[in-house]
């Protein structure tokens, strides 16, 4: 398989270059000889990176069969995500477990491990997660869904106001990236969150207290500091200008996520999350009360919002592959276009409309 002057993403830039594969692996990259598919226009990407999803195609991870989990594989895969996290929900202690071990042993294919948004976030700023289920940090039980999961827990989500929070942070550090999110945090606990090991945010400005200009909150403490830092871009959670704003802040440091749910890539309909009933009307994901439940967008989706907000091209593929794959310590994995990585590749057209999708070289569409 040799792919011939496409614009090729390669990790900060794109560059007209020629790309070969045999037997799902990249090969060779550069200025080849030998005859092969024109792509002359269009942009060649690795797989997206898609750290922070719940689910799709009607299935989520908190209660997906192994079998089941297999399918969301391949519905992520054939919308141009090749890595994921299974992001579990806050539920009751037995259902994480259980979550825990299924999806830990589903990992090694599109699911490259754990993300544990919950349970450890703040009542007053839990978003779509399950007030009778939310608790202090424990390291014991953190320690336990590890444990269960074949060590493939790679992030967590904490609220650094908790009680116990900061020397939770420096604990579950030593087996897993942090995050600080779903929390009521004013920059100086930010701060302490990130002093004690925190190295990113989960899904910046939602569910957590609003920038403001004599105090910047968890927010500010994101957009001046060093961590990575997590966007929605679906069009619903952060408004065209905030993004762009927050790109300028972040750079290198901006990881698109999707933050899907069941319903992404269905219709419009009754779903769930977490346990909870989720009504999906045009593009938007509510419960009952009105609170956004996530999205109904795939990533690739996402980086084209980003595209259309203004963001450049290179900067919103780079936060859509290699940043986010850093930030879950995958990018010796996947996220790049190199030799000896596994073929997953998108084709776009000029419109960064997605053409072709390959994984580990075989085509899926």
């Amino acid at each position: 398989m040799l792919f011939k002057n496409a614009f090729v993403f390669t990790g900060d830039a794109f560059e007209r270059l020629d790309v070969a594969a045999e037997n799902g692996v990249i090969t060779a990259v550069g200025a080849l000889d030998g005859p092969g598919e024109d792509c002359a226009g269009q942009y060649l990407l690795p797989g997206l990176v898609d750290l922070h999803t719940h689910g799709c195609g009607g299935r989520d991870f908190d209660t997906a069969s192994s079998g089941q989990l297999r399918e969301m594989e391949k519905t992520y895969a054939r919308h141009g995500t090749a890595a994921v996290l299974a992001t579990l929900m806050t539920g009751p202690e037995d259902a994480m477990r259980a979550a825990a071990r299924r999806c830990g042993a589903a990992c090694g294919g599109v699911i490259k491990g754990i993300y544990l948004e919950g349970p450890f976030l703040s009542p007053a700023k839990k978003g779509a997660h399950r007030a009778d289920c939310l608790r202090s940090p424990d390291g014991a039980f953190f320690d336990e869904l590890c444990a269960l999961s074949g060590g493939k827990v790679r992030l967590i989500t904490v609220d650094p106001c908790a009680e116990g929070a900061l020397a939770f942070i420096r604990h579950a550090a030593k087996t897993c990236r942090v995050a600080l999110g779903h929390t009521p945090a004013d920059y100086e606990t930010a701060q302490a969150g990130f002093a004690a090991g925190a190295s990113q945010v989960t899904h910046l400005f939602n569910a957590m207290a609003p920038l403001h200009h004599r105090e910047p909150g968890l927010a500010g403490a994101a957009l001046a500091g060093d961590c990575f830092a997590e966007l929605i871009c679906d069009g619903i959670h952060l408004h065209p200008a905030v993004l762009k704003l927050s790109f300028a802040a972040l750079g290198a440091r901006a990881v698109v996520i999707s933050d899907s749910m069941a319903a992404c890539g269905l219709a419009d309909g009754q779903y769930s999350l977490g346990g909870q009933e989720v009504t999906v009307r045009g593009r938007r994901a509510t419960l009952s009360d009105g609170t956004l439940a996530g999205s109904v967008t795939f990533a690739f989706d996402g980086m084209r919002q980003l595209i259309r907000a203004g963001v450049p091209a290179a900067e919103a593929v780079r936060a859509a592959t290699l940043t986010p794959a850093k930030a879950a310590g995958l990018e010796g994995v996947c996220g790049v276009i190199a030799p000896g990585r596994q073929a997953d590749l998108l084709l776009c057209g000029g419109e960064w409309d997605l053409q072709a999708v390959w994984l580990a070289g075989e085509r899926l569409r």
